[in-house]
């Protein structure tokens, strides 16, 4: 089994092992799902993505509806306080 690393970028700290997205001192809340695809990316930073890959991620073995991926990807960047036109973290 690979040890999970904890990652810290700008203020946040993430922390896989304990599935936890901390900014600062404060806790920051993501859905189960979207912790899993918040991993997925982290695990895969600087790497082309697809939404396959994500769907795998988040949801292995499930057909979920864009609609679903959609709505997670927009609380990983609500939580990280990105923004789809000029992003900073997930492009």
């Amino acid at each position: 089994m690979r040890e999970e690393q904890i990652v810290l970028f700008d203020s946040f700290c993430w922390d896989p092992a304990n599935a936890s997205l901390r900014r600062g001192k404060h806790e920051v809340f993501l859905t189960p799902k979207a912790f899993s695809m918040l991993r997925y990316l982290v695990e895969h930073a600087g790497q082309l993505v697809t939404k396959d890959d994500l769907w795998q991620a988040a949801w292995p073995g499930i057909t979920v509806t864009d609609a679903a991926l959609t709505v997670c990807m927009s609380e990983i960047r609500k939580a990280l306080g990105d923004n789809a036109k000029t992003p900073r973290y997930v492009e």
